[in-house]
């Protein structure tokens, strides 16, 4: 299964999205504990999208895919900002950060999801949770690649 989405860069539009993408994902049998993971990394790589690589310009779009193979999840998430320097990210759990009201979503998604990699200068993220260990709430056979 692929579902691609082009949204304006307006935070209304986060939650459609990703309700729907949750509820494709459940019917497909997905724990709930992995639907949360997936869902809130979603979300934060489109709030950062939105806002810091669109600079909420209605007018730029976010682009989502997300790609369900039995084995695992892909969301890859792209704006069309200029990017960031993503290999120099402050940790939100050290010094002055601790106190930032922002700067965790990238520390989350990369907590919770087994594999991240940006692309594109930064203006694209692509995320991987593994199916690898048996998510599925109704026992749904995982596919072989």
């Amino acid at each position: 299964m692929v579902i691609k989405y082009q949204i304006n860069s307006d935070l209304k539009n986060i939650l459609p999205v990703a309700l729907e993408i949750f509820q494709k994902l459940k019917s497909e049998g997905v724990k709930e504990d992995v639907l949360f993971d997936v869902r809130l990394c979603l979300e934060e790589a489109v709030v950062n999208a939105i806002e810091h690589g669109n600079k909420e310009n209605k007018k730029k779009l976010v682009y989502v895919t997300v790609k369900f193979s039995g084995r695992s999840i892909e969301v890859t998430v792209e704006d069309e900002g200029k990017g960031f320097d993503y290999k120099n990210i402050p940790s939100p759990t050290k010094g002055k950060n601790i106190k930032k009201p922002s700067g965790r979503g990238i520390f989350l998604i990369n907590k919770l999801m087994d594999n991240v990699k940006f692309s594109g200068g930064g203006s694209r993220i692509k995320m991987v949770k593994s199916t690898e260990a048996n998510i599925f709430s109704r026992g749904k056979p995982q596919e072989k690649c």
